[in-house]
């Protein structure tokens, strides 16, 4: 019975690390979405505006869908 209280432990350590990350990330990405309209957005664009754009949006998308993944929580609100 220790074993299966631990795991639950673990897991839902887990759970609460994966919402921690997710919210640390659009925190960030809400705080500099000015400055990213200002520098990328407002630019010509290049190589180097869709690579920024690539790497921080599909990290973004890949920490959302880890959470998502790992906590079963969804788009949705049914249950």
């Amino acid at each position: 019975m220790s074993d299966l209280i631990h795991e639950l432990f673990v897991i839902r350590s887990a759970d609460y690390l994966s919402m921690a990350l997710a919210t640390a990330v659009a925190y960030d990405q809400l705080l500099n979405f000015s400055q990213e309209v200002d520098l990328i957005w407002n630019r010509r664009w290049s190589i180097v505006t869709l690579l920024y754009l690539l790497a921080r949006y599909c990290g973004s998308l890949s920490v959302i869908g880890g959470m998502e993944s790992s906590t079963g929580i969804g788009w949705t609100t049914a249950r």
